[in-house]
Order: structure tokens, then C-alpha cells, then sequence
């Protein structure tokens, strides 16, 4: 799937400096403690816990600084790959830093029971136990791990062997979590075939307000997850080998393994499918039979796993869906208030410029792409509309109500393409240094004055 040139992006500017005065003034309402997180009719609010101090101005300054220096830096070959491994650096530095002036340190938080359990649950269980009887355990496990699958304390035993110093555990997370910047390069090189919008999608991602606010938790990691398997999905349908698709199948069992949610990511995999079969990137009968060998390929994963360890993972997805259902009942979550609240919670995750241009990216199409009809068979359109359906779907399924910054963490990562696509349509780095540069000033204010995460 290769995207056409692209003309002026003249039309993109207003939408930018729309965009980024809604950034401006959703920092200031941050800085005065006048933007509320969450809802108050609902119930479930973040809390200002520190004013705003001129540290975090000098802070948040600085890395924009460093930042905007390090996009200057060429990214043409396979000199591109180690700038992105010197961002994921440059990032994690940056993330310890806008942590130094946070209310709580990220030791702190990784070993609470209340806000990671599944720490708490690997010093209290075996990995083979957690598998094996995996319902009975859950079910006396601390809150999270509770409602949760195993991947998750899966990933922290394996991080456990690396290490167990308490101090940097944590930050392995923070790492593994920042890998997936590359993850997020492949998938947009793949799909678009443009180097520029894919290198600025991966620094975007590394600084995706609702990720940062959530480290040490293991929903920071689930990005990572899926953009595996969606660059699976892409290489598949672009070079339509079974193996890929093979692979896609035994990616969607972890996939599952780790979070459920993200499978809603399959209207944009369908999208993407779509504009493939559209294109005849792929032959509808090969597609067709190579979906059937992804999943027997679904299936006998699962079933290996039943014979190697015991574990049932479909079993295991229908308790973690009752439990959430439950949830909602007991806390009294009304559904129609957050169908809407929901989407202004999820705003500020995401950033202010970046959901505009979600928007508005698809319109501003290839040279080529003459009238509505032909823009919509593009790969930026296939990737926003795709989006903005699992949004919605996502949205109305009534599964998640309020806290969904930290539980659609994963679709704010994907949400970051169309932005840093439309930033790709301007010429020098102006563009995407003031999106970054403004989306750093809002996390900084954030992690430093409002309580994401109680330990």
C-alpha cells in the first residue's frame, strides 16, 4: 500500500494552530486546577494534589528543547532505526525526569497492592499455579489483578528474573514499554510506505499523555502488544504469505493472554484489510483461506496451552467479561453518562491537536486522490476512519465507564498516526515540534499536579 505525493499542506495549518491553542489553554486550565479529570456526576475524578510550581514550566521546557534539537537529527537509511533506539533513550530519560517532581515515585507505585497487584501476586504465587487454577486464584488476588488476565503478572515474573530490585523493576516496564516505539515505525512504514509520517508517529507515540500518566502500570505495556500484531497484519496482507498470517493467529492468543480490549482493534485491521483487497494487494480467495490458517492457527495455540500448562484461555475471557459487567453494577456506573463523558476523558489522553487532526488527516488527500470517492482508498484514510470506528464501538459497548485514560491507553498510542501523518505533510520540523512540544508541556503539568495512580 503505497500513499501518493501530497500537495500543499496549507489547508492542515489552521486545523494545527486550532489545535494547538486547544493545547494552551488546556495546559492553563491544568496549571490553575481548573480542568476537572474524569466526571463528577459520574463518580470518578483524578485529583489535583500539587499547584503549579515553575519547576515543572523549566522541566517541561528543557525536554521540549532536547527534543526539538534530536528532530533535526536525519533519519534517512538504516540510520533511522538508531534514532529511534536514541529516542526510546532520550524518552525514558525525559519520562525520569517529568517523575522527579511527580507526587509518588515509581518504586512506590509498582510495589503497592492497590495500584499493581500483580507485583503483589507474583511474590505470593508460582507461575504454574497462577496458570493452572488460574479462576480460583484470581479470585483471591488483590483488586486489579483480580480483573484482569494473567499476561500481565505472566510479564512481571519474567521481568522478576531479570531482576527483583524494586527500584529498577519499574523502569524495565518503562522500557518495555517504550520498545514499542519501533513496533509503532514498522506498522506505519508498512501501511504507508512513508518513512517521514512513521519516524514522527513513533516519537508521538513515546510521549502519549495517557501512557506516560500510567507509568508503572502494566496497561502501558498493552501498546506494545498490539502494534505486534498489527504489524503482523500488515506485512501479511502486503505480501500475502500464509506464514505471516500463521503468526498473526498465534500473536492474537497473547494478545488476549495480556488485555481482551484491544481486539476491538479489528475494525482497523478490517480497514486496513479492506484497502488491500481494494488495491489487489492481496487476492480476496488467498485472503479468504489464509484467514482460515490464522485461526486454526488461533485455536491450536489455545489448545497447546491447555495441554502445556492447564490454563483455558477462552474460559478465562468469559470470567474477566463477567467480572467487568459485575463491576459496573456494584459501583452504580451509569451507562449514558459515560457513553459522553467517556470521550472528554479520553481527549485528554490522547492530546488536543492530535485529536483534531484524527479528524481532519483523511481530508487533505494525495494529489492524485481527485473527489471523496478515491480519498477514501488511501491508506491515512483507512487508518482514521478505522480508528474513529473503534472509538465509537468501543464507546457505546458500555464495558468501560470512567478510567478509561489508563484502559484505552493502546487506542491513544494508534491515534497518534493521523497526527503524525498530517505533521509529515510540512516541510522542516515545525509542525510536529509544536505538537511535541505542547503535548510534553501537558504531561509534565500533569504527572507533577494530578494523582493518576494511588499507591
Amino acid at each position: 500500500m503505497t500513499e501518493m505525493p501530497f500537495g500543499s499542506a496549507r489547508p492542515l495549518k489552521g486545523v494545527l494552530l486550532l489545535g494547538a491553542g486547544c493545547s494552551i489553554l488546556l495546559c492553563y486550565a491544568i496549571a490553575t486546577s481548573s480542568w476537572v479529570v474524569g466526571s463528577i456526576e459520574g463518580g470518578w475524578t483524578y485529583n489535583y494534589v500539587r499547584p503549579f510550581a515553575l519547576r515543572q514550566l523549566l522541566v517541561a521546557a528543557g525536554v521540549s528543547a532536547a527534543a526539538a534539537l534530536l528532530l533535526r537529527a536525519p533519519i534517512a537509511g538504516q540510520r533511522v532505526w538508531v534514532m529511534l533506539v536514541a529516542w526510546v533513550m532520550f524518552a525514558s530519560a525525559a519520562h525520569g525526569l517529568m517523575y522527579s517532581i511527580a507526587p509518588y515515585d515509581l518504586e512506590q507505585l509498582f510495589v503497592s497492592p492497590a495500584a499493581n497487584s500483580f507485583y503483589t501476586l507474583t511474590q505470593e504465587r508460582d507461575a504454574s499455579d497462577l496458570l493452572e487454577r488460574f479462576n480460583r486464584v484470581r479470585l483471591q488476588a488483590p483488586w486489579h489483578a483480580r480483573s484482569n488476565m494473567p499476561g500481565k503478572t505472566m510479564l512481571t515474573y519474567a521481568l522478576t528474573l531479570v531482576t527483583e530490585r524494586t527500584d529498577v523493576l519499574p523502569w524495565l516496564v518503562v522500557l518495555v514499554s517504550n520498545l514499542g516505539a519501533l513496533l509503532m515505525y514498522a506498522f506505519v512504514r508498512e501501511a504507508f510506505d512513508d518513512r517521514r509520517s512513521a519516524f514522527y508517529s513513533a516519537v508521538l507515540y513515546l510521549f502519549v499523555p495517557s501512557r506516560v500518566f500510567f507509568f508503572p502500570l502494566m496497561n502501558t505495556v498493552t501498546p506494545v502488544v498490539a502494534l505486534a500484531c498489527g504489524c503482523l497484519l500488515v506485512r501479511w496482507i502486503r505480501t500475502g504469505s500464509v506464514v505471516w498470517a500463521v503468526l498473526l493467529g498465534a500473536a492474537l492468543y497473547g494478545l488476549v493472554f495480556f488485555e481482551p480490549l484491544p481486539l476491538v482493534l479489528g475494525l482497523l485491521f478490517a480497514a486496513l484489510a479492506g484497502l488491500a483487497l481494494h488495491c489487489r494487494t492481496i487476492s480476496p480467495d488467498r485472503f479468504v483461506l489464509q484467514s482460515c490458517a490464522m485461526l486454526v492457527a488461533f485455536i491450536a495455540t489455545v489448545e497447546l496451552v491447555v495441554v502445556l500448562s492447564g490454563f483455558d484461555l477462552l474460559r478465562a475471557f468469559r470470567q474477566i467479561h463477567a467480572h467487568a459487567l459485575e463491576f459496573n453494577v456494584v459501583e452504580a456506573r451509569a451507562y449514558g453518562l459515560w457513553v459522553r463523558a467517556n470521550l472528554w476523558e479520553f481527549l485528554f489522553g490522547v492530546g488536543m491537536a492530535q485529536a483534531l487532526l484524527l479528524i481532519v488527516a483523511p481530508v487533505v488527500g494525495p494529489v492524485q486522490a481527485r473527489g471523496w470517492r478515491a480519498r477514501l482508498f488511501t491508506p491515512i484514510a483507512a487508518v482514521s476512519i478505522g480508528l474513529l470506528a473503534v472509538l465509537l464501538v468501543t464507546d457505546l459497548l458500555g464495558v468501560n465507564r470512567g478510567e478509561v485514560i489508563r484502559l484505552w491507553i493502546f487506542l491513544a498510542c494508534f491515534c497518534q498516526i493521523p497526527a503524525a501523518y498530517a505533521c509529515a505533510r510540512f516541510t522542516g520540523h515545525g509542525a510536529i515540534a509544536l505538537v511535541l512540544g505542547l503535548t510534553i508541556l501537558q504531561i509534565t503539568l500533569g504527572t507533577a499536579m494530578i494523582r493518576f495512580i494511588i499507591p
